[in-house]
């Protein structure tokens, strides 16, 4: 079976190394930030999880992110965590007006939703956002080696959450984890200056850290 996703990172990819080396941006790079210079975000739909990965994109989407405090999700982790509601609270229905899809909400509340997030920060308490490209993972360390917190880049800089990687992303603000491994998901168009490559443009960013490019592989296409 082919993930069609992955298909298209590893397409990208390998356009921006043969190509394109310094007109475009690898779809799977990886950078340090602190989650304090996260504010803002946009829904998932504005971006889909690999849809546009490594792409320069115009436009207004960034001036339309939204504080990330406001995020219903966002608060009703921070209200879990801070005492606020209990498990008991945490219900099917408040899930849903939460925002989340009727699949994730059903599998939350059989799962026990206020066990998961205190597994969740417990893990976090002691092992920060793990980023290990070779292996599969843990409630920090995502199976799939791609999904990581996923965020996007502001005509100004502003690093804007791309709603991917929502529990990992809450939990590190919450408990003030020092930095977070992210994955540049788009950049925008006012940014982005042509010709310089990736690395060196973000030698100059005030909040992120260059770490690595992660390369698709092509044995996680056919799955």
């Amino acid at each position: 079976m082919i993930d069609r996703d992955l298909l298209r990172l590893n397409a990208r990819d390998t356009i921006c190394e043969l190509f394109t080396p310094d007109s475009v941006f690898p779809p799977v790079t990886i950078c340090d930030v602190s989650p304090t210079e996260i504010a803002t975000y946009v829904e998932y739909d504005v971006f889909t999880k690999y849809g546009y990965a490594g792409r320069i994109e115009p436009g207004e989407w960034d001036l339309r992110a939204a504080p990330l405090s406001s995020s219903p999700k966002y608060r009703l982790i921070r209200d879990y965590q801070t005492g606020v509601i209990d498990s008991s609270d945490l219900t099917y229905q408040r899930l849903r007006t939460a925002g989340y899809p009727e699949s994730e909400a059903a599998f939350y509340t059989e799962y026990g939703y206020g066990t998961y997030l205190d597994t969740l920060f417990d893990s976090v308490k002691r092992n920060g956002i793990e980023n290990d490209h070779t292996g599969a993972g843990s409630q920090t360390q995502p199976v799939d080696r791609y999904d990581q917190i996923a965020v996007n880049i502001g005509r100004n800089g502003a690093v804007i959450f791309n709603s991917c990687g929502f529990h990992r992303l809450a939990t590190a603000k919450l408990l003030a984890v020092e930095t977070v491994p992210v994955r540049l998901n788009v950049i925008h168009e006012d940014w982005w200056e042509r010709g310089q490559g990736i690395k060196t443009q973000l030698l100059e960013h005030p909040s992120l850290s260059y770490v690595d490019r992660l390369r698709p592989a092509w044995i996680d296409v056919v799955r």
